[in-house]
């Protein structure tokens, strides 16, 4: 038994009501949060309209008000089923807040005395109810600090592989009162769902979105809360038309890396729960350790994908073209080493500059590229001397390819006049195990073998 209801047994006593209710002020209707009855026919769950009962009378004035014989037709109380010969009625204000009412069975029980002993207990209840509302928010406070904890050892647990992101999205699905949780990444102008709770993963993992309400998060690069039951999510998707979900209301969140907006973190609900708009800055907290989390995640997978290549090319660095080289001899697979050397590089450096220098060499990588193929793993040891490996059986495939590689360099990406040398490219090949079995035996030998 709450205090409340610990006074409204106080004073059905107090006055032998035949019913005590409170009831306080829930937008344009009184619901009742405490009520005594000998009446079976109390409905405590119905909502009283302010407007034409006598608790919202008593509200609306601001006043209390006795009715020493009641005569009235007993729906002006409101919150009776059948009808119960009520003799007597006497109501109290709580403030702007709310009621308390009392009535009974007999006629002339009420007076000035009874209401001014009725407003000291409303004072009370008014300093009790003060008082479990400060109790509430420090509840509630405490609450959002250890959910905040909660999140944070999460993402302490992501970093050390015990936790993982789906576990991040359940907490914060759970204390949002949410059903779903997403995680959504930018790609080629897409969203693709990263990370999914509370739907099935298949229907929507690594799924893409364009021109839905959550990719309007990342267009838009701002949060978007949108209320419960929204038109928008009535006219427009989630995330693509085929979807097997119906979102009743979203919360999502920008994920942000140096002011450009990459992703989106967002809470949906799919049922009749309202999602907690106190949770709003704890979800907001959260956004921005995703943020870091997926940026961190991005740039590594950014640099595990170029660590191994040389800017100015794309060609591969020669240490990790050497290791290649090694275990492709390990695996006894036969393969054909080839050597591109242009001779033109330092007089082309020289003559035109450095940004006219990087520019030829991407030329000369692509044209290398074109020729060997697709498959050809091609590296440049320094200035303008590439290798390039060839998983190919026949030694005249590979040295035509050379032969319309020199010409391509010659011809093609370089004016013979404008720069005075003999020989703009040499080119060689080499064969394992015909020509050597070891690595560098196999890069001397292509070097030396001049096409």
């Amino acid at each position: 038994m709450t205090s409340i209801d610990r006074f409204s047994q106080l004073i059905f006593n107090i006055y032998e009501a035949f019913t005590v209710a409170l009831y306080l002020k829930e937008k344009e209707y009184l619901k009742c949060i405490s009520c005594v009855t000998f009446s079976k026919g109390f409905d405590k769950g119905r909502l009283l309209s302010v407007e034409g009962t006598l608790p919202g009378w008593v509200l609306k004035h601001g006043q209390p008000l006795i009715i020493p014989n009641f005569d009235k037709d007993e729906t002006a109380l409101g919150y009776y089923t059948k009808k119960e010969e009520i003799k007597s009625f006497m109501g109290y204000p709580l403030g702007t807040e709310g009621v308390i009412v009392i009535d009974s069975k007999k006629k002339w029980v009420f007076t000035e005395k009874e209401k001014r002993i009725l407003g000291g207990f409303a004072s009370a209840i008014i300093e009790e109810m003060e008082k479990e509302k400060r109790y509430l928010e420090t509840e509630e406070k405490i609450e959002e600090l250890n959910a905040g904890k909660r999140i944070f050892t999460l993402f302490n647990n992501l970093l050390n592989t015990r936790a993982s992101v789906k576990e991040i999205l359940r907490e914060c699905a759970h204390i949002s009162f949410g059903d779903m949780g997403f995680i959504g990444i930018e790609h080629n102008n897409y969203m693709i769902i990263y990370e999914i709770y509370g739907a099935e993963e298949q229907s929507f993992l690594n799924k893409r979105c364009q021109n839905c309400i959550a990719s309007m998060v990342l267009d838009g690069g701002r949060e978007l809360l949108l209320p419960y039951d929204s038109g928008l999510l009535k006219e427009k998707p989630l995330f693509f038309h085929e979807e097997n979900i119906k979102a009743r209301q979203l919360f999502g969140f920008p994920l942000i890396m140096d002011d450009i907006t990459f992703g989106v973190f967002g809470i949906v609900s799919l049922s009749e729960n309202k999602l907690k708009d106190r949770k709003i800055p704890t979800l907001r907290d959260t956004s921005m350790l995703f943020s870091l989390y997926y940026s961190s995640l991005l740039t590594k997978k950014a640099y595990e994908r170029t660590k191994n290549f040389e800017p100015v090319t794309g060609a591969l660095y020669f240490s990790k073209f050497l290791r290649i080289l090694e275990e492709e001899i390990n695996k006894e697979k036969r393969i054909c080493v080839v050597s591109i050397r242009l001779n033109a590089i330092d007089v082309i450096n020289r003559n035109s500059g450095v940004t006219f220098t990087d520019m030829f060499l991407k030329k000369v990588y692509n044209a290398i590229r074109q020729c060997l193929g697709n498959n050809a793993i091609i590296a440049r040891k320094s200035g303008g001397h590439f290798y390039a490996l060839v998983d190919i059986g026949e030694r005249s495939g590979t040295k035509n390819a050379l032969l319309v590689l020199n010409k391509i360099v010659s011809k093609n990406l370089v004016d013979e006049k404008r720069f005075d040398v003999e020989h703009i490219i040499d080119s060689g090949v080499s064969f394992y195990p015909e020509d050597a079995r070891d690595v560098w035996e196999l890069l001397t030998k292509a070097d030396n073998t001049k096409i």
